[in-house]
């Protein structure tokens, strides 16, 4: 009975999500087509040919249309501490402490702002860890610190003496520097180190001369407990300055670093298992509980803009089982503004993209730099369309607000952030795409440098079991049974799941997202850390080809499922790089 009620929650909640999400993500994958600096241009439409007069019009019937809701007062939208690099050394050196952190969380339930006293898993007691920013050859110099109770149970140490594929380790953590190609051995990005309650240890992270400028981030890592801890909030952005941060449209743009959250807690405040992320727990649970999808750990902040300015917003997907589809929406027009992709997973974009619906899907462990203008001035709401469509009620927007009352609906666990449009107005431009072009990345892999030897990997969920486990190419995670790889070569991937839809990562090298038309040929690709990849249809296709080059590290690291309960209960493969 316990296995037929857990098929029939996948199958809800993955249903639910294949018809929206995948259609749009293997579409376009990376959520968006190229455009030109002249269409963009177009798209966002242009204030420069317009007069004086026709602004002040456009403004007329967006300026002060809208009112603050009496149930729910955003709060602004606080960036985290912010830690650099010193220039003399090269180095970036800090600490990071692993305890929990009790505090109030303002959330909304029932059309209401209500607070929950919450006790989660931190790092240095914020809700958001510190960012990180470094550039190309620094090193990062980190001391982690655990600070979390013993373990309730006797640690679990893959020895073959307890079932490692089942959740554990809550209390006991590490480190990863997610999309950095960096060591994943030693001190460095090393998952397989394991700090137990009152250890420390020092990481150094040498970060390559080449390596690209772009946006990373940094999460607790050790298997068992990764959902629990990531889920309760222990991560922080790493930001890698660099070319990309010079162009003068980039270096222009006012930047935001966006940390998306799954802030989950049972009826005590708290996440002492993974069952608080099962399949269908956030689509029936989540209104209920005032759970919301959080940005820098709060609930529907206001981001301020001026009319016209150019700005950077630097997404980072730091939840745990969520895809999320962002869109800006004018909720008086129901129009959707663009949100101009110039960056996947750390890696610049050769040219500005845009999707069919100026909408931007992001999966777990996913980052997207976007940017944006908004020319008029008004209000207006980031929100996830990951369900479909939000629509907003006629009470958000209003062209006589002294006779309306403004109160936020159950529309509002959609909405991620208000978005204020005031000021002064500016004249900036997006980066040309000439300039996109020329910044690092990975060079692209060709026919001629791909081995004869291509890798599989398949994931699958076996139900028939209980507690359920999370499959790559039919086995659970297996330390002593790693894929091994040649340094300096090159192969083509073939990816594929037969049960449900799994964002798939990897560790240490980035992949080349290949797409192809009905002919066979290739019509697009991006480098990226992380892909969605979707169920096999009724046709067995929906297989996501990816090539991958391995250079400059040896050493064992580990490719596994974004879904941390799914990595959590097995879906994980070690891999070997060896000479």
């Amino acid at each position: 009975m316990a296995v037929s009620m857990k098929a029939a929650c996948y199958a809800l909640s993955f249903s639910a999500l294949n018809a929206v999400v995948f259609s749009h993500a293997h579409a376009n994958p990376i959520n968006g087509y190229p455009v030109s600096d002249e269409q963009l241009e177009a798209v966002a439409s242009s204030l420069h040919s317009k007069t004086t007069a026709s602004l002040r019009t456009a403004d007329y019937f967006n300026l002060d249309r809208f009112r603050k809701p009496d149930n729910y007062q955003h709060p602004p939208l606080q960036q985290a501490p912010v830690k650099r690099v010193n220039p003399q050394t090269g180095e970036l050196t800090t600490s990071l402490t692993a305890d929990y952190l009790e505090y109030d969380f303002t959330s909304f339930k029932d059309n209401q702002a209500f607070t929950k006293r919450l006790r989660l898993r931190k790092y240095n007691q914020q809700t958001v860890g510190d960012t990180l920013v470094a550039r190309p050859g620094d090193t990062l110099k980190i001391r982690l610190t655990n600070q979390l109770p013993p373990e309730s149970h006797p640690p679990c140490n893959e020895d073959g003496n307890c079932n490692h594929n089942q959740p554990h380790n809550f209390n006991t953590t590490n480190l990863h520097t997610h999309g950095l190609h960096v060591d994943p051995t030693g001190n460095s990005d090393n998952v397989f180190i394991k700090l137990q309650s009152g250890d420390s240890f020092d990481y150094e992270i040498k970060i390559p001369e080449n390596h690209v400028a772009g946006t990373f981030w940094y999460h607790a890592h050790v298997h068992g407990g990764s959902s629990v801890q990531v889920g309760s909030g222990m991560s922080g952005a790493l930001i890698i300055k660099g070319d990309y941060d010079r162009l003068p449209a980039m270096r222009n743009a006012d930047e935001k670093i966006m940390m998306l959250q799954e802030i989950a807690f049972n009826d005590d405040g708290e996440i002492e298992n993974n069952d608080t992320f099962a399949p269908v727990a956030w689509a029936e649970q989540a209104a209920d509980r005032g759970w919301h999808i959080s940005i820098n750990g709060q609930v529907m902040p206001e981001i301020k803009l001026q009319p016209g300015e150019v700005e950077l917003w630097r997404f980072i997907h730091a939840g745990v089982r969520k895809n999320v589809k962002l869109a800006l929406l004018d909720p008086c027009s129901g129009n959707r503004l663009p949100l101009v992709q110039v960056a996947a997973d750390g890696i610049p974009s050769t040219t500005k993209r845009l999707s069919d619906d100026n909408s931007v899907l992001m999966a777990p462990g996913y980052r997207n730099d976007v940017m944006l203008k908004v020319h008029r001035r008004g209000t207006y709401y980031l929100v996830d369309e990951e369900v479909g469509p939000v629509e907003l009620g006629a009470q958000y927007c209003f062209l006589n607000p002294e006779n309306q009352q403004f109160s936020l609906d159950d529309s509002a666990q959609n909405i991620l952030a208000r978005v204020t449009v005031r000021g002064q107005r500016e004249f900036e431009h997006f980066p040309l795409n000439a300039a996109l072009a020329s910044l690092n990345r990975p060079r692209s892999i060709d026919d001629s440098e791909l081995s004869s030897i291509v890798e599989y990997l398949e994931f699958d969920i076996d139900i028939s079991v209980d507690p359920w486990l999370g499959l790559i190419n039919g086995k659970p995670y297996d330390p002593n049974q790693p894929r091994i790889l040649k340094l300096n070569t090159a192969q083509t991937w073939e990816i594929s799941s037969v049960f449900s839809h799994h964002p798939y990562h990897i560790h240490v090298n980035p992949f080349e997202v290949i797409f192809r038309d009905e002919s066979g040929q290739i019509v697009d690709r991006i480098w990226k850390d992380t892909i969605l990849v979707d169920e096999l249809n009724d046709a067995q296709t929906n297989t996501v080809e990816v090539r991958s080059r391995y250079e400059d590290f040896t050493g064992a690291f580990v490719t596994h499922c974004h879904i941390l309960d799914h990595e959590d209960h097995g879906m994980m493969e070690k891999v070997v790089i060896e000479p």
